[in-house]
């Protein structure tokens, strides 16, 4: 019974403290292995994170900077076909002298414009002693009423050759320095226009191919000094437009016994000097 007890009386604090001691030793593990699958876990997600973020630079890497640009349109056979042909710029020039032609859309009417002057001073137009311009009446010799009979047909032809547009006419000069500038228009007529106040050499009232006529230059305009068919004072302006590309020509004559000035205007478009031949 001694030996039992003394078996049995065995320490408890051994047994306790073993027990103790192999419950510590099974937490330690335990906290152990929680720890490493704690880290396991973030190893995961740090190996996805660094996936994640090189397959995103992979693919800004393709696509291109911005935004794609739009796709250019594409110009249709019918747009391309159906432009307009560019219109030819307008030859300018410097100087009066050259070949012109006239230019009806942008000149005044004569006829309307004596009609005008006629209705203006309530003499009316009269066609029994009239002048006729592209086959229209445009009045005859206001002022005088009835005590001076009809134009003369010398008169009517001289009022018509005084007042009626080239259809074409040519400015020239022999050099600069000569006072002479010499008009040739369509028919053939020649005006020889001189600046340096020599005497005038009466013209053939018969012939009208040929007449020297006083100008004077007022800057770049060439005025004349004549006289209407009718005995007043009448005078034409040649001169540039503001920028080159047009000549005007401004007839300037007196009617009736107030002497009313009348300003008829033509205009004048260049003609080239060597004109391009057309292609057959």
């Amino acid at each position: 019974m001694l030996f039992f007890r003394a078996n049995e009386n065995t320490d408890p604090q051994k047994d306790s403290g073993t027990f103790l001691s192999r419950s510590g030793n099974y937490g330690y593990w335990q906290g152990a292995d929680m720890k490493s699958q704690i880290s396991s876990i973030f190893l995961a997600f740090a190996i996805l994170v660094v996936a994640a973020l090189i397959i995103s630079d992979s693919l800004c890497a393709q696509a291109p900077a911005g935004p794609l640009p739009a796709a250019q349109p594409q110009a249709s056979p019918s747009s391309t076909v159906n432009q307009p042909n560019p219109q030819p710029k307008a030859e300018t020039r410097t100087s009066i002298l050259g070949q012109w032609k006239l230019n009806q859309d942008e000149s005044d009417d004569p006829r309307k414009k004596m009609q005008d002057a006629n209705a203006s001073r309530g003499s009316g137009s009269r066609s029994g002693s009239g002048v006729s311009i592209g086959g229209f009446p445009i009045g005859g010799h206001g002022g005088h009423g009835g005590n001076r009979g009809a134009e003369s047909d010398e008169e009517r032809l001289r009022t018509q050759n005084a007042i009626s547009p080239a259809n074409s006419l040519t400015l020239t000069q022999k050099d600069p320095k000569n006072p002479e500038i010499d008009l040739t228009d369509d028919q053939n007529r020649k005006l020889a226009l001189l600046t340096d106040g020599r005497k005038i050499q009466k013209s053939d009232a018969k012939d009208d191919s040929y007449q020297e006529i006083a100008a004077r230059w007022d800057g770049p305009r060439l005025v004349t000094d004549e006289k209407s068919p009718h005995g007043g004072k009448m005078s034409r302006t040649f001169e540039l437009s503001y920028d080159g590309t047009q000549l005007f020509e401004t007839v300037r004559l007196t009617m009736g016994r107030s002497n009313t000035p009348l300003d008829i205007r033509y205009v004048y478009d260049p003609v080239p000097a060597n004109p391009a031949t057309p292609s057959p």
